[in-house]
């Protein structure tokens, strides 16, 4: 039993050494490239749960698991979706498709808390912060840990987006509205942009001081807002030329200078201080994006029974660009370092230049 067991972790090895060759060619001259760190299995054998506390571990996603990962290659938690999972930098809840408790757990899998659940969980970047959004769409909670309902926000319609940003949410409907909701649970802005022939708010992104609205179709425009004063004003619409009919990403990018939104296409970039754009055509639905603080753009696309990666920095020549199978991809960048899901493994590669 041993000797099997022996057997196909080096089988595992052997086959996770290869995806790094076919993943990460080594470079030839000096240009930027990426060096493989480490690759390991999904699942596979996992820390058992450690006390709350246990800091510098990162949530991954690959395919139908989901853990936390120290930058090592330490796996410190790993399990499987259940109906969803809220994933935060200080644990997740793991969510059955009813479920009348939201149980938070740390990135080691230790109990934290529990609270009466009222349809979705979603935390927020952080973990600090707890949200329920109903079965039916059209409410939206926010709790604290003793499963108190610090507010609650009921609308006619459904929510078809939902951006968070510190303690702000932007809720766009069914509608076509999107109501900024402050600290408070208070509406304190309405916004509803140029109508098309129909109203509603396919994406929204909100960070301290901008607001991008993704809304309409026929025709489908994208709305900038700057924060003056104690409310976000129209800067720019640009009508997109596409007719999504589902939600859209739409995200600023985590140096804060480009906006990134889908197009029936694929992507388009949007460079926030000058107003310069270009369109970054997939072969098929996007899967993942994540971007860097140094400037760098991932992409992931189906691309016919399997799926495409692209690295660049916005407006410039891509930078790498690879072929994958399997139709599932997750993808995160950790500083100068790129996390890379797949059903059953995660890799972790180093942006380097030389």
């Amino acid at each position: 039993m041993q000797r099997r067991r022996s057997r196909r972790y080096l089988i595992l090895a052997f086959v996770l050494g290869i995806l790094y060759l076919f993943l990460f060619p080594q470079p030839s001259g000096r240009e930027g490239y990426f060096k493989p760190v480490w690759a390991r299995g999904i699942p596979g054998p996992q820390a058992a749960a450690r006390a709350a506390g246990q800091g510098g571990a990162a949530w991954f996603k690959a395919g139908r698991h989901f853990g936390f990962v120290r930058p090592e290659g330490e796996l410190q938690y790993a399990a499987e979706t259940l109906h969803g999972v809220a994933l935060s930098d200080a644990g997740f809840i793991n969510y059955p498709r009813v479920a009348d408790n939201f149980v938070f757990q740390d990135t080691g899998g230790g109990f934290q808390y529990s609270v009466r659940g009222f349809g979705y969980p979603l935390l927020d970047s952080s973990g600090e912060l707890l949200y329920s959004l109903s079965t039916d769409l059209t409410e939206l909670k926010r709790l604290d840990r003793d499963g108190e309902v610090l507010w609650s926000a009921g609308f006619f319609v459904p929510i078809t987006t939902l951006s968070l940003s510190r303690e702000e949410c932007a809720a766009g409907l069914l509608d076509g509205t999107l109501k900024l909701i402050d600290a408070r649970g208070r509406i304190v802005q309405d916004f509803v942009p140029e109508p098309g022939r129909i109203q509603v708010i396919l994406g929204a992104a909100l960070t301290p001081g901008r607001l991008a609205v993704l809304s309409g179709i026929d025709p489908q425009r994208l709305s900038l807002l700057e924060r003056r004063g104690g409310t976000y004003a129209p800067v720019e619409e640009i009508l997109t030329g596409s007719d999504l009919r589902r939600e859209a990403l739409v995200r600023f990018t985590a140096d804060g200078r480009f906006l990134v939104y889908e197009t029936e296409s694929g992507l388009a970039l949007r460079e926030l201080r000058h107003g310069a754009g270009a369109p970054l055509p997939l072969p098929g639905r996007l899967l993942a994006l994540s971007s860097s603080e140094d400037g760098l753009l991932a992409v992931g696309a189906r691309a016919g029974r399997g799926c495409v990666l692209r690295i660049l920095r916005p407006l410039d020549s891509p930078l790498y660009t690879r072929s994958l199978a399997g139709e599932d991809l997750f993808l995160r960048f950790l500083d100068g370092s790129l996390l890379v899901g797949f059903p059953g493994r995660l890799l972790r590669a180093d942006y380097l230049e030389g």
